[in-house]
């Protein structure tokens, strides 16, 4: 027998359950940090189904490198950051920690701001002095189509970020993270090797542009912590 029509038009029970506060602030203090992890395993697992040569080919494609950089520099700065030829587990871990502690430190827009200045600003550097270098003939010509991929940068700039301006205790887990990171990350500095020197740049711009950054998320914070509470509402039937 089919409901009929008050069925339909039933109200619904006076009291329903919230959300918890956690899961309902979710895609503001994190919506970054799900966002990058996302898009970092589904395009890494997606480069590791292809076949050689295909996957030999997006690497070339995705690099940034000189040539990509002149040729095609958009599509090669972002995808670039989004997957990596080494262990998925371990930047995937080193990434949540660093995005996760400094997301909730400094909101979504700052974060997002921040890792792009950080991926950015670390390639262009690095990669300039590449540039130099071959100008100079102080590496061969061929250095121009190397193969620069992997998310390193977004994490030494989160990890950072996050030792330094996450809130309270949750910076420890940063700072540790930041501490095993490091132990290999500048290797190579002094004689100027790619990756060490865009770890470099990674970590002074989320020093030096987290501070204004850190500084905007916490006014914020105490503005509104400065608002009146409204009073409660009158009892509810």
């Amino acid at each position: 027998m089919r409901p009929g029509p008050g069925w339909l038009t039933r109200p619904l029970p006076a009291r329903v359950r919230p959300l918890p506060a956690g899961v309902r602030l979710l895609p503001a203090r994190a919506g970054v940090t799900a966002g990058y992890v996302v898009a970092f395993i589904a395009t890494t697992l997606s480069v590791r189904t292809l076949p050689t040569p295909a996957r030999t080919a997006w690497l070339e494609w995705t690099s940034t490198n000189l040539v990509n950089l002149r040729d095609h520099p958009l599509p090669a700065l972002v995808l670039s950051g989004l997957f990596t030829e080494g262990s998925l587990t371990g930047w995937l871990l080193t990434a949540l920690i660093g995005l996760g502690v400094t997301n909730r430190a400094l909101g979504n827009w700052r974060t997002a701001t921040l890792i792009v200045c950080a991926h950015v600003g670390g390639t262009l550097i690095s990669q300039g002095i590449v540039a130099y270098r071959i100008a100079h003939g102080q590496v061969p010509a061929g250095d121009r189509f190397m193969i620069d991929v992997g998310p390193s940068y977004v994490v030494a700039c989160a990890l950072a970020a996050g030792a330094l301006y996450g809130r309270g205790l949750q910076r420890l887990p940063a700072l540790a993270g930041f501490a095993l990171f490091a132990v290999d990350a500048f290797a190579g500095l002094s004689t100027f090797e790619v990756a060490a020197v865009g770890h470099l740049c990674s970590v002074v711009i989320a020093g030096v542009a987290g501070w204004p950054l850190w500084r905007s998320a916490r006014s914020r914070t105490d503005r509104g912590a400065a608002l009146p509470v409204a009073p409660p509402d009158a009892a509810r039937v």
